[in-house]
């Protein structure tokens, strides 16, 4: 895209944003200094203080809610592998040894079956 096409493209759409605006305007420039001028800005500010400090205090609750939320979950997956630790790992090793024992016991029975068929 050309810069020259880019910058007369923005200037004409400022230019007729502002022709818009000035013709739909509900009140004189006048009328509306006047009213900026009588409007409570103090209470606005209040308002925006207010809602900024409700958003900050939902934020800081989020945020405790989701950092005990995983302590939690953190403890549990401790647990849970504790649990693996005493109940399963000692399963694997007997097992472990059945199937070391089985395979020694096909070995030896592969070897019969050798010397017998000889």
């Amino acid at each position: 895209m050309d810069s020259k096409s880019l910058i007369s493209g923005l200037f004409a759409g400022l230019m007729a944003g502002g022709i818009a605006s000035l013709l739909s305007a509900p009140a004189s420039g006048d009328e509306t200094r006047q009213y900026m001028k009588q409007y409570n800005w103090k209470n606005v500010n209040r308002l925006l203080s207010r809602k900024g400090r409700a958003a900050v205090y939902d934020w800081r609750y989020a945020a405790t809610e989701g950092l005990e939320a995983v302590d939690g979950l953190t403890q549990e997956m401790k647990k849970t592998y504790s649990r693996y630790k005493q109940e399963v790992e000692p399963e694997m090793e007997s097992i472990q040894e059945q199937i070391k024992e089985i395979s020694d016991s096909i070995t030896e029975l592969n070897e019969r079956i050798r010397k017998e068929s000889e």
